[in-house]
């Protein structure tokens, strides 16, 4: 008996001895030479460990660094291009990633991170902030010939400049699950007779390469759709019936929906959060029923083939809270009320389809102010959320590295993962409807960003890059809002008055002529 149990039992250690030698290779990377810059005080081209490769004079330490005192810098008072490299060798195939803390100026700078192990290499742009708040970024490749060499790049004019430090591989991949776009619009816009177009490079007159927007999304790598839903809309449009529509629409794509509720017949934000008409004479305990009811019945709308949504929100930007005055959270506050309707909202999502994600979603994403203040209240509530979402707009809500720093802490704070769920930029400042647009003056736009197609498609590549660099892989990725939203008469933003104008077309993924534009192509990895 003891000689058949050692015959099972052995091959058992011997294949978990395996497993674990295994985990501990991947997770054993060889140590990367003076990381942080520490060991050659300021001045020294070509620090140790490093090799300079180009300007090589553009290169080199100083005081200042991130966390120690010292960084990299890369600087020329002319034009120039520099790369700072590292190669690291006895890596075991599989993924690593790089992560570096970074800073640049904000004129003509193409400054970046790069991992090339032995495929194609592997590379994430420094984003634009404040000159002092340093971002980490990361980057990720997989290993195939037991090596792989960091470059820190900065090619730029005179005077431009970039700062690396604490630059870490590791082992494993870092990669964005949500690569999404609100199309709310849509069906709207495609019922009066809205295009799309993906011509590539064959711009020709006739424009006959028209299709769907959704297909021409899915082709760039969008894998997500957000769709808002409202109660009882004036036009028709953005309700659970609409829904129901577009989730299939997009399942038939591949594409996985993402639901927006709002819990009012119209626009929800934190300074709108107007009851439904028909729940206007409702009590606290009556509204609870009814954000059971319609969270219920919006969740059952997107299921397709018994696959119920990805991800819902219980309300839109709601800071200030939802079903105004009884949900609000100041002026007075109504927490208890509030924390009842989410907790209504998350039975019912759960009852629906238990693998559905709850997301709570505040505004103005760089503030980590409220967000503590606001999370750390519904959480004394006891009310349950799976995911902590956020807009962020640049021209509004603050730096990138506000952003950063807001993600990376409440990540951490609440165990959660976190989601811009609302982000957008300009690609002109044009008009294309007669109706001012929320963003058309220079004045308004991000340091670092112009109003242009590749302004528009670089600020979105950042965003995506701050939530990937979140901690612990939390970061789950972004929705661009209203990507579809182009100049299409009766499509305006007010559902009673089918002359008002958008006031968005120029931030859509597609330009005036409802061609995609390149902002599309940062989906694909």
């Amino acid at each position: 008996m003891l000689r058949e149990t050692l015959l099972v039992l052995l091959p058992l250690v011997f294949f978990t001895e395996l497993i674990a030698a295994d985990a501990m290779a991947r997770t054993d990377v060889p140590s990367l030479v003076n990381p942080g810059f520490e060991q050659d005080g300021t001045g020294v081209a070509s620090p140790t460990g490093w090799h300079s490769v180009g300007s090589v004079n553009a290169d080199y330490t100083e005081a200042g660094g991130h966390s120690g005192n010292w960084r990299l810098t890369q600087w020329s008072a002319n034009a120039f291009s520099v790369d700072t490299e590292q190669t690291v060798v006895g890596l075991r195939e599989g993924w690593y990633s790089l992560r570096a803390w970074a800073r640049r100026s904000s004129d003509v700078n193409n400054s970046y991170i790069e991992l090339r192990c032995g495929g194609h290499p592997s590379r994430t742009y420094l984003p634009v902030a404040w000159p002092s708040q340093w971002l980490q970024v990361v980057v990720s490749a997989p290993a195939v010939h037991g090596s792989c060499t960091i470059v820190l790049h900065t090619d730029g004019s005179g005077g431009q400049w970039s700062n690396f430090d604490d630059i870490e591989l590791v082992a494993g991949d870092t990669r964005l699950s949500i690569l999404g776009a609100d199309v709310s619009s849509l069906a709207k816009s495609d019922a009066l007779g809205g295009k799309y177009f993906d011509l590539g490079e064959h711009m020709c007159a006739e424009r006959t390469a028209s299709g769907s927007a959704l297909d021409i999304l899915e082709d760039h790598g969008l894998s997500h759709v957000r769709l808002r839903v409202w109660v009882n809309p004036a036009d028709g449009h953005h309700n659970v019936a609409e829904l129901h529509k577009m989730a299939r629409r997009a399942h038939a794509l591949g594409l996985q929906t993402f639901v927006d509720l709002h819990y009012s017949d119209t626009w929800a934000d934190p300074g709108h959060q107007a009851k439904p008409a028909a729940w206007a004479n409702y009590t606290t305990k009556q509204l609870t029923q009814a954000v059971y009811d319609h969270t219920y019945a919006a969740c059952m709308a997107a299921k397709v083939s018994e696959q119920g949504p990805a991800m819902i929100q219980l309300g839109n930007e709601i800071n200030s809270g939802m079903l105004f005055p009884d949900g609000s959270t100041w002026n007075p506050p109504n927490w208890d009320n509030l924390a009842s309707f989410l907790k209504a909202g998350y039975a019912a999502v759960k009852a629906c389809s238990p693998h559905t994600k709850v997301a709570l979603h505040l505004a103005n994403g760089g503030d980590n102010g409220t967000f503590r203040w606001w999370f750390d209240n519904i959480t004394a509530q006891g009310v349950e959320f799976d995911v902590i979402a956020a807009s962020y707009y640049g021209y509004w809500h603050g730096s990138l590295g506000d952003l950063q720093a807001n993600l990376n802490d409440v990540s951490a704070r609440y165990g959660k993962d976190v989601l811009v769920a609302e982000t957008a930029y300009p690609f002109t400042l044009d008009d294309a409807d007669g109706w001012p647009n929320s963003i058309g003056l220079a004045s308004q736009l991000v340091a670092g960003y112009p109003a242009t197609p590749a302004g528009q498609a670089a600020n979105f590549r950042d965003v995506m890059s701050i939530v990937r660099a979140v901690p612990n892989g939390r970061g789950l990725g972004a929705s661009y809002w209203d990507a579809t939203w182009i100049a299409v008469e009766g499509n305006g933003w007010d559902p009673t008055d089918p002359t008002s104008g958008d006031a968005w077309e120029n931030q859509a993924l597609f330009d005036f002529n409802g061609q995609v534009l390149p902002a599309a192509n940062e989906y694909r990895p």
